[in-house]
């Protein structure tokens, strides 16, 4: 029979070594060790978890992302990976991807463009046509050339290549030099690659300009008006975290992150690049700064202004693919209710549920309650359900740390106690034992 329990209030889920029983803790408030398939409201009610409808019939789907559009990867009609957008409940088909089946896409939407990237592929999905182009242009060979005829003063002039492509220019290619002294001369492109613009600077030096090129790829005269837009620019990295703000793309590729040029999201550089120690996973940018994750370690840049920025130490690393942002409301000068109003980062670090607040600091929500199973990758999720923020956390791959045996053994059976055996003896042999129901 059933007795009543007697409770100041309720805390939350506890599975830490310290919680003193199954249910209440030294405080007498109701502190469950284990809460399965159930979600805890804000006034202490515990609500079964929903289950869940299936939208689409797809393969290996993952990397869900909702923008203007609703896209994911999933196996296409010929096996590979693919990006496919949601019609609706209807998955539709929108390009092949390279790489592995299953690596996490990483996405960007700026000015009807979603930049696309997993580290081994990147591509451009325009919002307006639905179709997916090239995300940055390759940068081509060094002119070859000869002098013939024609009105360029003496003097050492420099040329270059870049590619150019429906309106789009991109970065230089290597840059040759050409001297002549005496008479003026022309100089010879030979057989130039298609849809290259030639650029060539005044006699000794300074800026590349567009070159006048004749039907015979021939620089016959000096003409100096439009001036190169994109000198030593690269193509986008391939990269495997990334977002867009402050007017830049900004994503990680190894231990460097990038960011473009000011509203030129396609044109990276060298220069416009900050290393760090450990390989990057994980991007969260807030409002006057990015925290930069490695698996490790947890670093704050401070701003978004390359001529102002600083790199500070902040923290423990993140685990792959659980940022999302939520609302989030505490105590103290961390989480204030003014600046619980704005959205806030949340990951998961190996000890637990981290958020990096609006003003720089990090707030460990779960290392001094829930003992996890840390794993090697995740993914997280926000959302209102009934008026009632969820944030969703799953962490799946290779264990990282030692597992928790109790926890295992209760999510692969689905419940938190094992029923008492039932045990049935009559003439025959016949034994039932085991957690089942008779009928």
């Amino acid at each position: 029979m059933a007795k009543p329990i007697r409770a100041a209030g309720f805390r939350g889920m506890s599975n830490h070594p310290v919680t003193p029983a199954r249910l209440l803790d030294d405080a007498r408030l109701i502190t469950p060790q284990i809460i399965l398939n159930a979600d805890v409201a804000g006034d202490g009610v515990l609500l079964p978890r929903v289950g869940r409808r299936r939208l689409a019939a797809v393969s290996n789907c993952h990397s869900l992302w909702s923008g203007t559009e609703a896209l994911f990867i999933a196996q296409s009609a010929n096996g590979g990976p693919a990006l496919h957008k949601l019609a609706g409940d209807t998955p539709v088909e929108v390009a092949m991807v390279s790489g592995p089946s299953k690596a996490p896409m990483s996405y960007a939407e700026v000015n009807n463009i979603v930049y696309l990237s997993n580290g081994y592929w990147k591509g451009a999905y325009d919002l307006l046509t639905g179709t997916v182009r090239s995300w940055g242009l390759p940068l081509p060979p060094p002119p070859k050339t000869s002098l013939v005829d024609g009105d360029l003063p003496p003097g050492r002039y420099s040329l270059c290549y870049t590619t150019y492509e429906n309106g789009r220019i991109g970065g230089n290619g290597s840059i040759v030099t050409v001297e002549f002294w005496g008479d003026s001369f022309g100089i010879k492109l030979i057989n130039p690659p298609a849809n290259v613009l030639c650029w060539i600077t005044q006699p000794n030096g300074g800026d590349f300009y567009l070159a006048q090129v004749d039907g015979d790829n021939v620089i016959r005269s000096p003409y100096y008006t439009q001036r190169l837009p994109t000198l030593h620019v690269i193509p986008p990295p391939l990269f495997t975290c990334m977002f867009a703000g402050a007017g830049r793309l900004w994503g990680a590729s190894g231990k460097t992150l990038y960011y473009s040029h000011e509203f030129r999201y396609e044109d990276f550089s060298p220069a416009n690049t900050i290393p760090f120690t450990e390989e990057i996973v994980l991007l969260a940018p807030i409002a006057d700064g990015i925290f930069v994750n490695s698996r490790r370690s947890t670093w704050l840049i401070k701003g978004y202004d390359p001529a102002k920025m600083s790199v500070d130490h902040v923290g423990e690393g993140a685990v792959p693919g659980t940022l999302t942002y939520a609302l989030v409301e505490g105590g103290g000068y961390e989480i204030s209710r003014k600046l619980s109003q704005l959205p806030s980062p949340v990951w998961m670090s190996p000890a637990g549920v981290v958020v990096g607040t609006a003003n720089g600091h990090l707030v460990h929500m779960t290392e001094s309650r829930l003992r996890l199973w840390p794993m090697s990758r995740g993914a997280a999720a926000h959302w209102m359900q009934d008026g009632r923020p969820l944030t969703l956390v799953t962490l799946y791959g290779a264990p990282t740390g030692q597992e928790d045996q109790d926890l295992r053994n209760i999510f692969e059976r689905g419940k938190i106690f094992i029923s008492a055996p039932l045990l049935h003896g009559a003439q025959g042999g016949v034994n039932l034992s085991g957690e089942g129901a008779l009928s």
